[in-house]
C-alpha cells in the first residue's frame, strides 16, 4: 500500500514547483530592468519593456493560480467560485502551448474539488506541449473531463503514477498531480488517465454527488 507523504513533505515539493515556475519570469524581468537602466538605444529599451511586462503578466498569473490551487486561497470558506477558478487558470494557460476551453458551468463547488481541478487542468497542459494544441474543461461537476488534444501527445508514466496517489520517486514537477489525486479521494473521488492516441490525452475525475453544492 503507497504511504502518502507527510504534510511537510507534500509543502516542501509545492514550494519546490512553484520556485522552478518563477525562476524564468523573475529572471527575465531583472533582465529587463538592467537593460532600462544601462541602455541607451530605444530599440533595446523597447523591447526591455515588453520583456518587463511579459515576465510581470506571467509570475502574477502564476502566483494568483498557486495561491487558489495550492494555498488557503478562499480559505475562509468551504466553496470557491468556479467562475474564479476558470479566471486564474485561463490567466495561467496565456503563458503556455496550449489553449484552454472551460467548459464547467458558473456555481459554487467544494473547495478542495476546485483545487483538484486546477491542479489537474495545470498538468495536463504538459501533455500537449506544441502550439495550437487545446485543453478543455468539461463534462459535470460529478465526473470532470479533461481532453488534451495536439501534435505529439504523450502521458508520462511518472504523470500517471502522481494522478493514482503514489510517492515513490515524486518530483516537484509531478506535485500539483499528486495533490489532486490526494484531494480526489478525500471527496471520495477517483481518477483516471488515458492516452487515447498520438494526439489526445483525456483525464477524468469523478466526485460523489454530495460534491456539488448550489449557488
Amino acid at each position: 500500500m503507497n504511504t502518502p507523504l507527510d504534510p511537510l513533505t507534500l509543502a516542501s515539493l509545492l514550494a519546490s514547483r512553484l520556485c522552478h515556475d518563477l525562476v524564468n519570469p523573475v529572471g527575465a524581468l531583472s533582465a529587463g530592468l538592467e537593460v532600462m537602466q544601462d541602455e541607451d538605444d530605444p530599440m533595446m529599451k523597447q523591447e526591455a519593456q515588453k520583456l518587463i511586462s511579459l515576465s510581470t503578466q506571467k509570475s502574477i498569473a502564476m502566483l494568483t493560480f498557486a495561491r487558489l490551487a495550492f494555498g488557503a486561497g478562499g480559505a475562509y470558506g468551504a466553496e470557491i467560485d468556479l467562475d474564479e477558478a476558470k479566471l486564474a487558470t485561463a490567466e495561467l494557460y496565456k503563458h503556455v502551448k496550449a489553449e484552454l476551453h472551460w467548459e464547467l458551468p458558473s456555481q459554487h463547488v467544494a473547495k478542495d474539488n476546485v483545487k483538484a481541478i486546477m491542479n489537474i487542468a495545470l498538468v495536463v497542459a504538459d501533455c500537449v506541449p506544441r502550439a495550437g494544441s487545446t485543453v478543455t474543461v468539461g463534462g459535470s461537476l460529478q465526473e470532470v473531463s479533461f481532453t488534451a488534444q495536439g501534435p505529439r501527445a504523450k502521458l508520462k508514466e511518472q504523470l500517471i503514477n502522481a494522478l493514482s496517489g503514489q510517492t515513490d520517486e515524486l518530483e516537484p514537477k509531478m506535485t500539483p498531480a499528486y495533490l489532486a489525486s490526494v484531494l480526489v479521494q478525500k471527496a471520495g473521488g477517483t481518477i483516471h488517465a488515458e492516452l487515447v492516441n498520438e494526439e489526445q490525452v483525456t483525464v477524468t475525475a469523478t466526485f460523489p454527488a454530495q460534491a456539488e453544492i448550489a449557488a
